[in-house]
């Protein structure tokens, strides 16, 4: 079960014009791809040179579907696939590319994150 604290800050809120104390999830590092690769390693016997060329591979072969317009099923973790917004047309043959306004990653989390997110311990911290 994961856990994450909650700190309170003093914030102006614009909405009612008044100062608030406002819970934020304190932030840790950013665990960078060498360290979790280390760890898998380690928890998973595998060699971290073989995990590593593995990979590294994954992250090449996600990288070509996504942006290929496939979406990519992460089994427990989620979902990654490209999401965009655009502007209408009144009929298919004024659809342009240059309606286009933006394109962007999107991930939807499976079902299993969800449900370890809804159970997860919240500490506030002072």
């Amino acid at each position: 079960m994961g856990q994450i604290k909650v700190k309170g800050k003093m914030q102006r809120l614009a909405v009612i014009n008044d100062n608030r104390v406002v819970g934020r999830a304190v932030r840790y590092s950013t665990v960078k791809a060498d360290e979790l690769v280390s760890y898998a390693a380690g928890s998973s016997h595998i060699p971290e040179a073989t995990l590593r060329a593995a990979t590294l591979a994954m992250k090449e072969a996600i990288s070509y579907f996504v942006l290929n317009g496939h979406h990519v099923n992460l089994g427990k973790f989620g979902i990654l696939g490209i999401r965009s917004k655009q502007k209408s047309a009144t009929d298919a043959e004024q659809v342009k590319a240059d309606l286009v306004k933006r394109v962007t990653i999107g991930f939807t989390p499976s079902v299993e994150i969800k449900q370890a997110i809804a159970s997860m311990r919240i500490q506030t911290e002072v």
